[in-house]
């Protein structure tokens, strides 16, 4: 009897051990992978429904190659969605759930992630991502991947949260504004940093459902900016926030360039913030946030979401973009204001019209004229491919387009020491 007893103990340690260790494959298309010509980027997702055009843009990037969904919860949601409905051809999707660090260290999840050129990171709660793939081989691949192989890496809603430098956990459920801003150091704000090494999201927390209400009657972005208050207080960064409304998406080119895609008749919004005016006068556990600086203790860039993604800003210089409005944000007692900024002269000139690229729409070429040496142009399709590049320097340029089809594209302008960019629209030479 004990013997049995014994046996049947040791079944239930192996059935166990393997429920542990075991994870959940959704595999949709070719069972082969691919090597293509991808691209490298970042998607921010706001967290509800999928915005579909920042979506074909992350696929797009693949160039037909491999799509990896990770999950902490939920089945093969996107496998359909990614491989068959938005018309990108995919060579596979394969949906991944992971429920714990030993599953993420199994050698079949590190051998499809190996294979991607495109990873996605799914909603539901960024404390389960955060604490089953810490100080895992998987964390270890997907940093390799973004910055050695260069992929296009995208998250929504927790999937977006964990995506930059710092990361609101979550471990202790959500935190509403009025209460990180009626103490910065409240239990439920938790944050973290060095998890995921992605680029251009260096000393940048990212917040999603930024439009949501909670039940203190607030949205959030007061939170937001208790946890770059924390930022600056504990690890002394030149804390910045990137934020999107809930069906609003950023897709982020190899450049730098955070075009915003939402629907033109709807509040999709995204916001780039960064700390401008000093250290926070008060940030103490127990006592009410003030940021105050003159009232410009953040400088605020908001940007309108639409179909094409035209409303941008620059990640590489946080100082150009086009189609949004500067605001200053600042905290007084636990209580933010958010103002208009009266004076934009702290954007970067050439974005205020010392840089023009015209005709535009344009025909069969396009003239540059800048301030200064204009040390390199590169054209890019919408989806972020390069199809063209010259070194002029000089302060003005002509730009050849005649070979290229009609459609959208953007100009890449670099200067000493800036980089300006502009989407411009290309008729063709039969108009």
């Amino acid at each position: 009897m004990n013997t049995l007893r014994q046996g049947l103990f040791f079944l239930f340690l192996g059935m166990l051990s393997h429920l542990l260790t075991a994870q959940t494959f959704y595999h949709t298309g070719n069972e082969e992978p691919v090597e293509t010509n991808h691209l490298p980027g970042l998607v921010l997702a706001g967290g509800q429904s999928d915005n579909n055009d920042a979506m074909r843009w992350m696929l797009e990037r693949a160039d037909g190659g491999d799509v990896v969904v990770l999950r902490a919860s939920g089945s093969d949601g996107y496998n359909s969605y990614f491989y068959s409905g938005l018309n990108v051809e995919v060579n596979s999707v394969t949906s991944i759930v992971i429920t714990s660090s030993a599953q993420a260290d199994n050698e079949a999840v590190l051998e499809a992630l190996n294979h991607a050129e495109v990873v996605f990171i799914a909603g539901g709660n960024q404390w389960n991502y955060v604490n089953h793939w810490r100080d895992t081989q998987m964390l270890a691949t997907l940093n390799d991947l973004v910055n050695n192989k260069q992929i296009t890496i995208g998250g929504t809603s927790a999937g977006m949260a964990v995506l930059g430098e710092v990361i609101y956990t979550a471990q202790e459920g959500t935190v509403w504004s009025s209460e990180a801003l009626g103490d910065p150091y409240h239990w439920r704000v938790r944050l973290e940093k060095d998890f995921l090494d992605i680029p251009y999201m260096e000393h940048t927390v990212t917040d999603s459902h930024y439009n949501r209400i909670h039940d203190d009657g607030n949205n959030r972005h007061g939170r937001h900016v208790a946890f770059m208050a924390r930022m600056v207080a504990d690890w002394e960064m030149p804390a910045r926030g990137v934020a999107a409304n809930e069906y609003t998406a950023i897709a982020v080119d190899e450049n730098g360039m955070a075009r915003v895609f939402g629907h033109p008749e709807y509040p999709d919004y995204a916001y780039f913030l960064q700390k401008h005016g000093g250290t926070p006068e008060v940030c103490e556990e127990g006592e009410p946030l003030t940021w105050h600086r003159d009232g410009q203790a953040l400088k605020v860039y908001v940007v309108k979401g639409d179909y094409d993604g035209t409303g941008w800003f620059g990640l590489d210089s946080w100082s150009t973009g086009e189609g949004g409005d500067w605001e200053y944000w600042y905290v007084d007692d636990g209580v933010l204001h958010q103002e208009e900024a009266e004076d934009d002269t702290s954007v970067d000139e050439l974005a205020a019209g010392r840089f023009s690229i015209y005709p535009n729409p344009a025909t069969a070429s396009v003239n540059i004229r800048a301030p200064e040496t204009i040390l390199e142009v590169s054209v890019y399709t919408i989806s972020g491919k390069e199809v063209l590049r010259e070194r002029p320097r000089a302060a003005e340029h002509q730009v050849d387009l005649g070979h290229l089809p009609a459609g959208n594209y953007v100009i890449r302008a670099e200067m000493p020491g800036r980089t300006v960019h502009q989407q411009i629209q290309l008729l063709g030479s039969s108009h």
